[in-house]
């Protein structure tokens, strides 16, 4: 995708004009870097402009900053949310609060539920409905004109799938004991001498897993915000007015799109940590 961008970049700039190229315009929109002007700008030259021990870079960037706005989404609808339904004890009549306890209640039926035992449901339920709520709201503010999203970013990306990679060497640790990753990732009952190359295999196949889940995140959430961009920028590279209906269409439909796709990257990358974590409770 690159390599298009820079052919664009090439073509373009050499029909001379002084405007920012398509590549440069993607490339400052898909890469994080600290934030320099207003209020928050000022705060990183009066606070974090020396590294820590000269290698720690502490400045607020906009990846954070879409992290920070993510997490106060979260309090903003969740801690309320939650008095509502602890006063309403026989069930609330607001359609607000109907509209989480589904979206709740999907993570239940689809996500948790078929992946724990029938006792281990409510203390997982915490964890998906936070990973699952976090992603989808990091997805759709990035959606937001001017905003980014913070699930564009591998470090955010393969921060969570870690998280999930932790969950599954802890379950495992504790429901099969210290010995499980020697004994307890390869199937049973498989002759000895295969015993060495299987559990080579298995063992790769679990440190791909959160590599997975980052990629995966990562690239459909990028994906789709550099066709939109590509999308807009037709109008103003051919000037024909023509273009720039069927451009703002195009961006359009992908926009409507990617509003799906936020949603089912969310329920994907819940589902599969659900099913990982649920899995490393047993033996194969």
């Amino acid at each position: 995708m690159l390599r298009f961008l820079q052919f664009i970049n090439g073509s373009i700039t050499s029909g001379g004009g002084g405007e920012e190229s398509l590549y440069d315009i993607v490339l400052h929109h898909i890469t994080d870097h600290p934030i320099e002007h207003g209020f928050i700008g000022e705060i990183n030259k009066l606070f974090f402009d020396e590294k820590i021990f000269g290698i720690f870079d502490m400045r607020i960037t906009k990846w954070v900053l879409m992290l920070w706005l993510t997490m106060a989404l979260s309090l903003l609808v969740f801690i309320p949310l939650a008095m509502k339904i602890k006063k309403s004890s026989m069930g609330s009549k607001s359609r607000w609060v109907n509209f989480w306890e589904a979206l709740i209640g999907f993570i239940h039926d689809e996500i948790v539920q078929p992946n724990f035992d029938h006792h281990y449901i409510k203390t997982a339920m915490p964890y998906f409905c936070g990973l699952f709520f976090f992603i989808l709201f990091a997805n759709f503010i990035g959606l937001v004109p001017g905003l980014a999203t913070a699930t564009g970013n591998l470090a955010v990306t393969g921060g969570l799938a870690i998280l999930t990679f932790l969950g599954m060497v802890l379950i495992g640790t504790i429901k099969q004991g210290p010995l499980w990753i020697i004994k307890g990732i390869v199937p049973h009952g498989i002759p000895v001498f295969l015993f060495p190359l299987l559990w080579v295999i298995e063992l790769i196949g679990l440190l791909i897993k959160p590599v997975v889940l980052t990629v995966r995140l990562f690239a459909n959430m990028t994906a789709g915000h550099i066709v939109i961009i590509i999308f807009l920028y037709l109008s103003i590279m051919f000037h024909n007015y023509f273009v720039g209906i069927g451009s703002v269409t195009g961006s359009l439909m992908i926009y409507m799109l990617e509003l799906l796709v936020s949603f089912i990257q969310a329920y994907i990358f819940a589902s599969l940590s659900a099913m990982y974590i649920g899995a490393s409770m047993h033996a194969h």
